[in-house]
């Protein structure tokens, strides 16, 4: 039975390996890009200041072995020679690699899992060990070394992962062959690195599953369609509600499926609210810079607002990169001494200080970016699908490489999940746009200087913001690092709220009040620590949605107002919501 599999998977081999060998050669899964050449040479340099230290070190490293040698000993004789399977090293919390039985109660694998762990962790304490290295390079070594030794691990390979071979082998190895197949067409969607399904591509529908609050597309540029959703309350708060999503993903993360959806529970407390769908570009768009997302995105959408709605003031929120764009917005107004157009600011894990990134930081290195840049320019957009890749390997073993292992390995169907449908759901950022992130922002940390980002022809500064703010960061945040985003909250200046929640940076975000899933900090204090800060805050329970609703009453007058009509003479509806930008697909490179 094993046997005639293993003939069919050859044939089926030899059927595909011709297209993939083609799609290799045209730079899927190109190893000798540019982009790869640059991250191996930071590597090499970054591994000669390493070992020229560690050298100097003998006592540290003989340390380390003595003890790595001494407990694989005792791994042996406890699992081997003993037969106790009990372990001598146990995986990370939140490790589910080698959660089948089978690893805890066979000798062998008890034996390969318990070795590769003890590696990986004497591997690590290595790396943190040696004195005399800098700290950004140690954490560019860790990440990267990181990568290396989760990707080799036994779970990610049949042989050594006895889930795999059992199923293999019951399955007569179709589970391969129709991993195969999910193999061959990912690998025909994706860049420069195999972009893994985590979902179902084809269960959910714009404007039906998901983005489906009712409202209309009121007015569009060559940037962003602006939504206006229709009140579902006979009166709402007098003072609209700006939405500014991340123009590197797609503005639906805030209205899922009915029950997950941010934008469906606002409209039904009574706010008014816009959201603004960042258009998805191309190489046409190659000179968008991050100024045209602050007064052609932001600053227009207040405009068009203020039109509707006949209100001088809106409060506005913003997720991630768009929190950015909307403090440099307001930071803008107070460049040019125009009045508040935007009364309270609200910043869903936003840096604004980018001196403390997260893990994105082993990234963040002159040779790096300077690649990035030449291949940006050479095809005028950073491609949507690479970054997709990128943040999901800064949580490798739960992001990747276990989808890998469901998807061709054991060849099951991904679920049907709204989440990661729109994870999967990527938006290019332009040339130019892109560029100034990396190097003004994250390289130079720019935004946080006195004279360090110019908008529209003047300097802004965060320190001259007077409006109040309200800060929402997330404790297990693997892309802005609570304790970074912190920072950015005492950049600014006025009156500023801070509030952690549990989870990260989505689902630390989506967390619907009904499901009663994470709690949050609060403290009123904004110590000069964000350890401080946390080591007094309070914990409380439920989401920190109907904390910050009732945060954003203060700046709404006791009394509603009757519903506002949708658009107005000079912004008639253009077409209903979700639009058409949120439709577009990704401009492929050939």
């Amino acid at each position: 039975m094993l046997q005639h599999f293993f003939s069919d998977y050859l044939v089926k081999l030899q059927e595909t390996n011709q297209q993939w060998w083609q799609d290799f050669k045209a730079n899927k899964m190109a190893a000798n890009s540019p982009l790869n050449q640059a991250i191996q040479a930071v590597n090499f340099e970054d591994s000669a200041k390493f070992f020229e230290q560690a050298v100097n070190q003998p006592t540290a490293l003989l340390q380390l072995q003595t003890q790595w040698w001494e407990q694989q000993m005792q791994i042996w004789q406890q699992v081997v020679l003993s037969g106790n399977t009990q372990n001598v090293i146990e995986a990370e919390k939140g490790d589910k690699r080698f959660n089948d039985e089978t690893w805890q109660s066979q000798a062998m694998y008890n034996f390969i899992k318990q070795s590769y762990l003890l590696f990986c962790k004497t591997y690590m304490e290595t790396i943190n060990a040696i004195e005399g290295v800098d700290d950004k390079t140690k954490e560019r070594i860790s990440f990267f070394s990181r990568q290396m030794i989760n990707a080799m691990s036994p779970s990610n390979f049949i042989a050594t992962n006895p889930e795999l071979l059992k199923l293999t082998i019951e399955n007569n190895g179709q589970n391969l062959l129709k991993g195969m197949e999910l193999l061959k067409e990912d690998l025909q969607s994706s860049a420069d690195i195999l972009k893994v399904r985590m979902t179902n591509e084809q269960a959910f529908r714009l404007g039906e599953e998901i983005a489906s609050t009712e409202g209309k597309v009121v007015f569009r540029n060559q940037l962003f369609e602006l939504i206006q959703y229709t009140p579902v309350t006979e009166q709402v708060k007098a003072t609209p509600l700006l939405i500014v999503p991340p123009f590197i993903n797609k503005y639906y993360i805030l209205d899922l499926t009915e029950k997950n959806s941010m934008v469906r529970w606002l409209v039904e407390q009574g706010h008014c609210v816009f959201m603004i769908s960042w258009r998805n570009p191309g190489k046409e768009q190659r000179d968008i810079g991050f100024d045209n997302y602050v007064l052609d995105g932001v600053v227009q959408a207040v405009s068009v607002i203020e039109d509707i709605t006949g209100q001088e003031q809106i409060n506005a929120a913003g997720y991630c990169i768009g929190g950015t764009a909307l403090a440099s917005a307001i930071a803008y107004y107070a460049a040019k001494r125009m009045k508040k157009r935007i009364k309270s600011a609200s910043f869903f894990t936003t840096l604004l200080d980018f001196s403390q990134p997260g893990e994105v930081g082993a990234y963040i290195n002159d040779t790096i970016i300077s690649a990035i840049e030449a291949q940006n320019n050479a095809q005028g957009f950073m491609d949507g699908r690479s970054l997709s890749v990128t943040f999901s390997l800064l949580r490798e073993n739960s992001l990747y490489w276990n989808y890998y292992i469901d998807n061709y390995l054991k060849g099951t169907s991904p679920v049907d999940f709204d989440l990661l449908y729109w994870n999967s759901d990527s938006t290019n950022v332009a040339a130019n746009t892109h560029n100034f992130l990396l190097r003004e922002l994250y390289l130079n940390n720019q935004l946080v200087q006195d004279k360090g980002v110019k908008i529209g022809g003047v300097w802004i500064d965060l320190n001259k913001i007077r409006i109040p703010s309200y800060f929402i960061s997330a404790k297990d945040d693997h892309i802005a690092l609570w304790q970074g985003t912190y920072r950015g909250a005492l950049a600014m200046g006025g009156n500023k709220t801070f509030v952690l929640g549990e989870s990260g940076h989505i689902a630390g975000i989506v967390n619907p009040p009904a499901k009663n899933k994470y709690g949050y900090w609060v403290n009123d204090s904004l110590d000069e620590s964000a350890d401080e800060w946390l080591a007094n805050a309070q914990r409380a329970e439920g989401s920190w949605w109907t904390h910050w609703d009732q945060w954003l009453d203060q700046f709404n007058p006791e009394s509603l107002v009757p519903a506002y009509t949708i658009g107005s003479d000079n912004f008639p509806a253009i077409e209903a919501a979700p639009g058409s930008y949120v439709k577009q697909t990704l401009p492929i490179v050939e």
